[in-house]
């Protein structure tokens, strides 16, 4: 993952991301694109959310441990997810 990979997200991308590692932060199981789209307020369709989810991947902020799994946070996924959380606690 680069800085201008990150940059290059969309705002809706990083609120997927922030939602995904929330939730995997809750039970430590995969997430996957329905539990995203029944139970945030994103108010997308599961198929819109794959397509972010494939863009953080891309980044390397996510990764999929079985085809059909959902994702996970990487490590680096995990080091910006606590980054930018300190950003909006100061």
């Amino acid at each position: 993952m680069t800085v201008a990979s990150i940059n290059d997200l969309k705002p809706r991308s990083l609120e997927i991301f922030h939602e995904l590692v929330s939730a995997y932060l809750e039970d430590g199981l995969p997430v996957g694109s329905s539990r995203l789209a029944k139970s945030s307020k994103l108010d997308l369709s599961p198929a819109s959310i794959r397509g972010k989810m494939s863009d953080l991947e891309d980044a390397g902020l996510l990764y999929a441990p079985h085809t059909s799994a959902g994702r996970v946070p990487t490590e680096t996924g995990l080091r910006l997810f606590v980054d930018l959380s300190l950003i909006h606690i100061s």
